[in-house]
């Protein structure tokens, strides 16, 4: 014969392992959330410093200051008073995506161009295919403007640094 309690006590237990397999899937669940969260946050964040670094670096004058293709080390398209200088200007657009990213010290996507504040855009670099498809369906985008002058008129430089996944 059996004893009344032994149909409870198999359930009580099975109850129990329940909530122990519900309880590991839940931590799981939560642990795993934290970091992917923690790991966008992070990839946003590092494409912010990496948008400010380039425009900085495209509002300076460069290195040397009165760089050429041949001997620029560091990109800069200004005069040093936020004016674009035409011929740092013509350098800088007559290099292929590749050779712009590189001299911009830059591992990241990015895409640029200058407008007028009216949202004209002009020197829109739209030769080299991932500067001008891959910017706007990627996963983590940021967007950085500055206000500059060129040919005597108030500019807006805007970039977009992004990564797909």
């Amino acid at each position: 014969m059996m004893k009344k309690g032994g149909k409870a006590q198999v359930w009580y237990t099975d109850f129990m392992i329940g909530i122990l397999i519900f309880s590991i899937v839940l931590v799981t669940y939560f642990y795993y959330t934290e970091q992917t969260s923690n790991s966008e946050e992070n990839t946003v964040n590092n494409l912010i410093i990496e948008s400010k670094a380039i425009t900085n670096q495209l509002l300076s004058t460069g290195y040397p200051i009165n760089w050429t293709s041949n001997n620029v080390s560091t990109v800069g398209l200004t005069d040093g008073n936020y004016r674009i200088n035409n011929n740092k200007l013509a350098s800088f657009n007559s290099w292929s995506y590749s050779e712009r990213k590189e001299k911009l010290h830059t591992t990241k996507q990015y895409y640029f161009y200058l407008e007028y504040l009216n949202g004209t855009r002009y020197n829109k670099l739209c030769t080299d295919p991932p500067a001008c498809n891959d910017w706007n369906t990627s996963e983590y985008l940021v967007q950085d403007s500055r206000v500059a002058i060129h040919n005597s008129k108030i500019i807006r430089m805007v970039i977009y640094v992004y990564q797909k996944s």
